[in-house]
């Protein structure tokens, strides 16, 4: 999401900008041998949204993995944001991954912090002052409707509060 004045603008209004985001030319990746992924390629654009679905062991967790960096392509190209990930140090790899969200299928979220600490963490992680963003943070937990749960724990929320959450959070 991109800051518009004090609002948080949803990743599908966003201005585009026409260049791909993610870009995967014939991209591969195996564990022992054996390829999860053969010689995929696609382009990902600013503000598109997309589902990733197939069977168990087709390589969906591989294939995020790549996007988020924890792994590297066996072949292929693959550049995220514009750069090549394996030509860049750790700290810039850092960088690259803050730009990035993801909202697991265990959601992640912390036990012992509210639906707001949650969605702060990765400000609070980053060294930033969580209190010159709560206006930002609002706006997020009231975007994804859940203003009425915003100091509740994780185990006490829903699948779907908690899914929402994490959106937020990513």
């Amino acid at each position: 999401m991109r800051r518009a004045g004090s609002a948080i603008v949803p990743p599908n209004e966003q201005k585009q900008t026409g260049k791909a985001v993610i870009q995967l030319d014939k991209v591969s990746f195996g564990y022992d041998g054996r390829e999860t992924l053969t010689e995929l390629t696609a382009d990902i654009e600013p503000g598109s949204f997309h589902f990733l679905t197939g069977p168990s062991g087709a390589g969906k967790t591989t294939l995020m993995k790549l996007l988020y960096l924890e792994l590297v392509p066996s072949r292929g190209r693959f550049t995220l944001f514009e750069n090549d990930p394996s030509r860049l140090p750790p700290p810039k790899i850092a960088q690259l991954r803050r730009r990035i969200g993801i909202v697991f299928q265990d959601f992640r979220l912390l036990e012992h912090l509210d639906v707001l600490q949650n969605i702060a963490l990765p400000l609070r992680a980053s060294g930033q002052d969580v209190t010159g963003h709560a206006e930002d943070i609002m706006d997020l937990v009231r975007w994804v409707g859940l203003e009425h749960r915003a100091h509740a724990l994780p185990p006490q929320l829903s699948a779907g509060e908690k899914q929402r959450a994490a959106i937020a959070r990513a």
